[in-house]
This record gives structure tokens, C-alpha cells and sequence, in this order.
């Protein structure tokens, strides 16, 4: 509801497609009008709404064995950031360079490293190529490889 000027309260008025503006409904001024049902009472009833599913993301693969079985790692730091460093690595396989990332495992890290997964196709960011869950300094990290 709206106020007008004197503090009475005013019905909004809605424009119909033509422009013009329409009544409002008929009956009692101080009845309210019905939420939308949730998005999931509505499934299949509108084909026109502008609700779209959720994405769905491949599972995080986390991988328990020694980073160090795949990859060569070098202490060449690359950069320093709030969560943790990050060292140059080559894939033994391929021997493709690659980044390293070590963050202490916590909450805040694993949502790191999910959000970070979830946009990793994306144009301008690094993409994760493999994740471990490994004891580095004696205490459980997470590493992540990432293109270089």
C-alpha cells in the first residue's frame, strides 16, 4: 500500500500493456493480495518464467596421495597472498609448468577452493587442474595445482 499525501493509504495502481493505467481490484482495500507460490509449487506451470535450474558442477575430485607422485616442485615462489603461497610445479608427465597453491585446511580454505572450482571454465580465471589433501610442515593443506 501506499501513502498519499494526507497519510491515507492508497492502492497501487498498475499500467496495463497499452500504456494506460488500470483500477485497482475490487473488494476490500485492506485485503492483501497472495504471495507467488515457492519456485518449486510452480515446476513446469509457466513456460515463460525467468526461473532458470541451478547449474549442476562436477564433484571436486580431492586426491589423498603425495602431491609430489604427479608433479615436481620447485621452491620458486610465484607470489604470496592472506591464505597462503603459491610455488612453481611441473607435471612429471608432461612436464607442463604449472602453479602451486598451499592453503592450511579450514572452512574459509575448502570455500576457497569450491568458488574457485565453480568459475574455472570462465574467460580471465585460473583454472584448477587437480587437488590434494596432504600434511605439509606437519599440518593438513590443501594443494592445488593451477595453470600457469
Amino acid at each position: 500500500m501506499l501513502q498519499n499525501g494526507s497519510g491515507k493509504e492508497k492502492q497501487p495502481q498498475s499500467t496495463n500493456t497499452d500504456g494506460s493505467e488500470s483500477e485497482p481490484p475490487a473488494g476490500n482495500p485492506n485485503q492483501q493480495q497472495q504471495p507467488a507460490p515457492p519456485a518449486e509449487d510452480r515446476k513446469g506451470t509457466d513456460p515463460g518464467s525467468t526461473h532458470f535450474p541451478l547449474p549442476t558442477y562436477p564433484k571436486l575430485d580431492i586426491k589423498r596421495n603425495a602431491v609430489t607422485d604427479d608433479y615436481k616442485i620447485s621452491s620458486q615462489v610465484l607470489g604470496l597472498g592472506i591464505n597462503g603461497k603459491v610455488l612453481e610445479c611441473f607435471n612429471k608427465k608432461t612436464g607442463e609448468k604449472c602453479a602451486l597453491k598451499i592453503l592450511y585446511d579450514s572452512p574459509k580454505a575448502r570455500r576457497e577452493v569450491e568458488l574457485h572450482y565453480r568459475v574455472s571454465g570462465g574467460p580471465y580465471i585460473v583454472r584448477i587442474l587437480s587437488l590434494y589433501e596432504n600434511m605439509h610442515h606437519g599440518k593438513k593443506c590443501l594443494l592445488i595445482i593451477m595453470e600457469w
